[in-house]
């Protein structure tokens, strides 16, 4: 019986997450920002990985968009019902495979932005899987897309070290080829604030004092 109310209340949230929502979907991002001045970008997600970017941002602090980490998105890829969605961009090799990159009880998706060229973009992704494996520190990038240009992030995540790293791809596509370049990318402002090294306060040197000898006090 337990079994089942479990089973009940999974189905009831995961058909809630699919209601609409006042956060706009995907596709409807693209209609607010002029043609001439847009880039795209394309997000991987899945249960257990936390997955947000920040709009015009050089901080990954504030206000977020959330890909992947929300209950909604994570009980829809538990239960192996979480979709795409796209807004037209080229298919990669990540997204013909991407039945790869599921686990269980983890359905892996993807989700495509209309972001503003010319401005930063601040990626993070962080993850923990079912048996307990989790990325020792999270992973933030920061990068300024070009107008006219499609963008894919990549997560690769190492679990015997528990690193997890963050790059961007642009998508170029030629004679119907489809390649990933690299794209430069840094650090958020704010996390090399928070690494740069502090100088601790020194204290002022301790003066010892001799203890005089039986032979040097006066008799």
């Amino acid at each position: 019986m337990l079994k089942i109310s479990c089973l009940l209340l999974i189905a009831l949230l995961v058909g809630c997450s699919s209601s609409p929502s006042k956060q706009k979907p995907a596709s409807a991002i693209s209609a607010d920002i002029p043609a001439d001045k847009a880039a795209r970008i394309r997000l991987f997600g899945q249960n257990g990985m936390v997955v947000r970017f920040y709009r015009n941002s050089t901080c990954n602090r504030g206000r977020a968009e959330t890909v992947s980490g929300g209950l909604g998105s994570a009980l829809s890829s538990f239960v192996g019902v979480a979709s795409n969605e796209s807004i037209g961009m080229p298919e990669t090799p990540n997204v013909k495979n991407i039945a790869e990159r599921s686990g269980i009880l983890s359905k892996a998706y993807f989700r495509e932005y209309t972001v503003e060229a010319g401005q930063p973009l601040t990626v993070t992704q962080s993850y923990r899987d079912v048996s307990g494996w989790y990325c020792s520190r999270a992973s933030a990038i920061t990068f300024i897309p070009e107008a006219g240009k499609d963008y894919e992030a990549a997560f690769d995540n190492d679990v015997r070290s528990g690193f997890c790293g963050a790059s961007i791809k642009q998508i170029v596509t030629q004679d119907n080829e489809v390649a990933l370049l690299p794209v430069e990318v840094s650090r958020p402002f704010c996390e090399r604030r928070r690494g740069r090294a502090r100088r601790e306060p020194q204290s002022p040197p301790v003066q010892q004092t001799e203890t005089p000898s039986e032979s040097d006090m006066p008799p």
